[in-house]
């Protein structure tokens, strides 16, 4: 198969998923057909998607709903045993981007990167572009690249993952075509 059609074949290929009850923090509150999370804890806690991706390109958004004294929820990709009860990306089973309203960084195993201008408010979104192909994860915020690509040499099972606490609340969107502008 020559690279276009392998390229229109993974736009087509589209996820549609939702929270997963079954592997969300007890604080977590899922709606809306499990595609709003919120949260009861002024802790971070963690839910994940019913979406395991081991190959191909997925994009999917996460809308602000609410968004209130500035917390930082974080967005991104985990193995399903990741830590439930901590910011995402704290350990070493999630790759994840946490921002406020004014910035972000992106966070593996505890460690801080790529501290980048701008952040999010309600009615925001933030989009995950996880590209198993090229073994990447890039953040968007507001349909714009946010910050370079995130991370790389990504390897293995991944699921959609947000951390959030009692001050954001989040719808996912998913079934989305990936976005055709990439900066390395």
């Amino acid at each position: 198969m020559d690279e276009m059609h392998e390229e229109q074949r993974l736009i087509r290929t589209l996820a549609w998923f939702t929270f997963d009850p079954t592997t969300a923090h007890r604080d977590i509150v899922l709606t809306n057909e499990n595609m709003t999370v919120s949260c009861n804890s002024y802790d971070d806690r963690v839910v994940l998607g019913t979406a395991a991706f081991s190959k191909g390109v997925h994009y999917w958004e996460v809308c602000i709903d609410r968004y209130d004294n500035h917390p930082d929820p974080a967005f991104g990709v985990a193995r399903i045993n990741t830590l439930k009860d901590t910011m995402l990306g704290k350990d070493d089973k999630a790759w994840a981007m946490y921002v406020d309203n004014n910035r972000s960084w992106f966070m593996h195993n505890n460690s801080h990167t790529n501290r980048a201008e701008g952040g999010i408010s309600k009615g925001a979104t933030v989009g995950i572009l996880l590209d198993l192909t090229q073994h990447t994860l890039t953040f968007f915020i507001n349909k714009e690249q946010h910050g370079p690509t995130a991370f790389e040499s990504l390897e293995g099972v991944f699921m959609p993952a947000v951390s959030l606490n009692r001050n954001v609340q989040v719808t996912i969107l998913t079934g989305l075509e990936v976005p055709k502008t990439i900066k390395q």
